[in-house]
């Protein structure tokens, strides 16, 4: 039998590698015929065969079971052979077959041995899976009955780490009843099999005195809470039946949080995290078009306004402006000023009148492709490794990664902080006077008091066509100021008239503007949206020559009222000007300010001398001929204001006399000054000129609230050379400058600024015995400069 096996293994040697073989004789003709490398590829890949099948049949011989050994005997009749006794067949059968018992033992041992290494084990034997009990249900735990329901009892409910679920009541567990639910718990309820028998008592005594006593400590409460999350959280996942208890939970939670909400912030916040999420996902229709209530602030924009964002984009509806302002109100990515904070309640009003001002009934929203998701973050230990959950509706979108509705109301949110930044920083400063004058003048006309509107409609009624003249402080007393008004609370409230077509002269508004508060103003009709236009410059030459003919007519210290039709016809016959501007000349006219002619000095000294004959031309032009022995005592000091020769002005007199006789239409007074209509076609000519060279002399001017010194002297004024000069020229043109207002216009003027002002007020020094600038910051000028310099 040796031999047998042994030419068993070398057949299937030579069986197994005879493949080897033939793929050995294959590289070597490769090596000769083809590369060394195709030889290595054929080598590796035969060794590769080789081992993959003995690998094979090796493992097939272990997979089948091993032969029984055979009890079968051969039983011969025949002769023995010689040599050999012969021995009876009864002996020999009863020596070779050995006994039934023992053959039958040895065939049961390798029967119970073997094959039982190849049958599939038994499943393994698991404790039932707890059973979650209805609110209508009762159940009784160690000898307590338990109503209401509500609860996980059972022996298994395996959480996401794999431990029990701390929401599971094992009845297996050990109960003592001995403790109270009041008394604290000083330990984290991991479970309820990890508690004490003691705090299982407690807490099973809790859930069957209702769940309501307010003396419990909080672990019960979130004992109980955690069974409610596991059932909303996972289970309602797996079975959509479970839907219908959602209702249940919302009522229990609702309960829960009116018992337990103030006893401790952490449930507080849990219990309604969970509420909201339930509530919005039952999907309540149209959110959007309920009340906003007061929500709760949060990391993230409110999951309450998001669904109702959602809801609305859906539906196409449009943002409303109360939809708009909840947006603005909650969202953290939406950056709100200084002045939203400051004044909150009037921010809001003027977010309201601005959203329907500009967007109407709403803005349109696009949707998007992004659902919206409702996150949640449970509380129970059992989910917290699951942490995260999302409840995904599908039908919404997600409004919150928008970026045009969000642009848009950020542009708005800007608008509204610019309106209210002057109200905002005198309120912080000053915040006694909230409701005076000088602060709800800065605010919008819109937010102005009833009661100031009212005053406003009446001047406006009042108005009319006609011209209505005051004092500064009689005006401000009209809207409930009894203790006068500040300069730039004047400005303010003249720009508030403004906006509703009331204007006022003299233009305080313009830089030049400056109207002292027992000076009288005039108040007319301006027209809606007039602007200055190209012909700007000429309004500045009929402002002069306006001027000078009131300064001549009241040469004799008396406004005589036989010449106010004249220069009525004078204003209305200039048509470069547009209506505002012959509006604004009139009320200047009727204000009948005395004007001496010494105040044209500085603004004349600053004319080129091409326009001071082209003024001077105009204004006899305007004069008339003939003319009396007063109006040229009269046009003599205009002359010599505009520097033009005498003999000059007599010859232009002259001239006028003669080549223009008075014509029917014109009007003659015999006893003083007297405005030539006839001549007014020439002063239109004459005077575009003037305009021209004159424009940019009165822009300059109604820059400045002073007038400028002029510049007689080569070396510029009191010395100075010609960039301390032109800096100079600045820095007089106000009384008080802050520092950074200097600063610039000390660059632009190549000098240095603490430099600049140490240089004039030397020279102020050497000239007037005084400084020029008192204070760092702000910067005061001297008012005697001033005085001194006019002179």
């Amino acid at each position: 039998m040796v031999w047998k096996k042994r030419f068993r293994f070398w057949l299937e040697c030579v069986s197994s590698w005879r493949w080897m073989f033939f793929i050995v004789l294959l590289a070597f003709a490769a090596y000769h015929l083809i590369s060394p490398a195709l030889l290595l590829s054929l080598i590796a890949g035969a060794l590769y065969v080789g081992c993959r099948y003995r690998a094979r049949r090796q493992k097939l011989r272990r997979s089948s079971p091993p032969e029984l050994p055979s009890c079968s005997v051969l039983l011969t009749t025949e002769a023995p052979v010689s040599g050999i006794a012969s021995l009876p067949v009864s002996s020999a059968v009863s020596d070779l077959v050995p006994p039934a018992s023992t053959c039958q033992e040895k065939t049961s041992e390798v029967l119970l041995a073997d094959p039982s290494g190849y049958r599939i084990p038994p499943p393994p034997v698991h404790a039932p899976v707890a059973q979650w009990i209805a609110r209508h249900e009762s159940v009784e735990i160690g000898g307590l009955l338990i109503s209401g329901g509500m609860i996980y009892v059972g022996q298994s409910l395996p959480g996401n780490s794999g431990r029990a679920d701390p929401a599971l009541i094992d009845p297996r567990k050990s109960v003592d009843f001995g403790s109270d639910y009041a008394t604290p718990v000083n330990f984290y309820w991991s479970s309820y099999a990890d508690a004490l028998p003691q705090q299982r008592g407690a807490y099973l005594r809790w859930l069957a005195d209702g769940r309501s006593s307010p003396d419990a400590d909080i672990a019960y409460v979130f004992a109980f809470f955690y069974g409610l999350e596991r059932r909303v959280l996972i289970d309602a996942e797996n079975h959509r039946a479970i839907d219908a208890e959602i209702p249940q939970i919302i009522k229990e939670l609702t309960r829960l949080h009116k018992h337990y909400g103030g006893k401790s912030g952490l449930f507080s916040r849990h219990c309604m995290s969970l509420l909201e999420v339930l509530q919005l996902a039952s999907n309540p229709e149209r959110l959007y078009l309920q009340p906003i209530p007061d929500l709760r602030p949060e990391d993230g924009m409110p999951l309450h306004l998001r669904v109702a964002l959602g809801q609305a984009c859906r539906d196409k509806t449009l943002l409303t402006v109360d939809m708009g302002w909840a947006w603005v109100r909650y969202d953290p990515a939406l950056i709100l000023r200084t002045a939203a904070s400051r004044c909150p309640e009037e921010f809001e009003c003027l977010f309201r009148l601005m959203y329907r001002r500009l967007h109407g009934d709403g803005i349109a929203l696009v949707s998007t492709s992004h659902k919206l998701c409702l996150p949640y973050s449970p509380a129970s230990p059992g989910l917290k490794e699951g942490a995260g959950r999302k409840v995904v509706l599908a039908d919404i979108p997600d409004l919150t990664i928008a970026s045009v509705p969000q642009q848009t109301l950020q542009k708005l949110i800007d608008v509204c902080s610019a309106e209210l930044d002057a109200y905002s920083r005198f309120i912080e400063h000053r915040p006694d006077r909230r409701a005076t004058l000088d602060a709800w003048v800065l605010l919008p006309y819109s937010l102005w008091p009833e009661k100031a509107k009212q005053t406003l409609c009446y001047l406006t009624a009042s108005l009319g066509e006609t011209v209505l003249v005051m004092s500064v402080n009689e005006l401000a007393r009209h809207f409930g100021a009894s203790d006068g008004i500040g300069k730039d609370s004047l400005r303010a409230l003249a720009a508030a008239l403004l906006s509703q077509q009331i204007a006022m002269e003299p233009d305080i508004l313009s830089v030049a503007g400056n109207a002292a508060l027992t000076e009288r103003v005039a108040l007319y009709r301006a027209a809606e949206c007039e602007e200055a236009g190209d012909d700007a410059p000429f309004y500045y030459t009929a402002l002069l020559s306006l001027e000078l003919l009131i300064a001549m007519a009241q040469s004799e210290g008396v406004y005589s009222d036989h010449k106010w039709p004249l220069c009525q016809a004078q204003i209305t016959a200039w048509r470069q000007l547009t209506p505002h501007q012959q509006r604004r000349l009139m009320a200047r006219l009727i204000l009948l300010q005395p004007v001496a002619l010494s105040s044209f000095k500085r603004r004349i000294a600053a004319l080129p001398l091409t326009a001071r004959d082209a003024c001077a031309d105009c204004i006899i032009t305007m004069v008339g001929a003939p003319a009396t022995r007063q109006e040229i005592a009269v046009l003599e000091k205009v002359c010599t204001l505009l520097g033009v020769e005498h003999e000059k002005m007599y010859s232009q007199v002259h001239a006028a006399a003669t080549a223009h006789p008075p014509a029917n239409g014109s009007s003659v007074s015999s006893g003083g000054f007297v405005l030539d209509l006839a001549r007014i076609a020439a002063l239109q000519k004459d005077s575009q000129q003037v305009a021209t060279l004159l424009g940019d002399i009165f822009q300059d001017e109604a820059t400045s609230e002073v007038a400028l010194p002029p510049l007689d002297s080569q070396d510029g004024l009191l010395g100075l050379d010609a960039m301390h000069a032109a800096f100079s020229r600045h820095l007089l043109s106000r009384v008080s400058w802050q520092r950074s207002e200097l600063e610039p216009i000390a660059r632009d003027a190549g000098v240095m600024l603490d430099g600049a002002l140490e240089r004039i007020n030397e020279a102020c020094f050497d000239a007037f015995d005084m400084s020029c600038t008192e204070g760092d910051d702000p910067i005061d000028i001297n008012p005697d400069i001033l005085e001194r310099l006019a002179q």
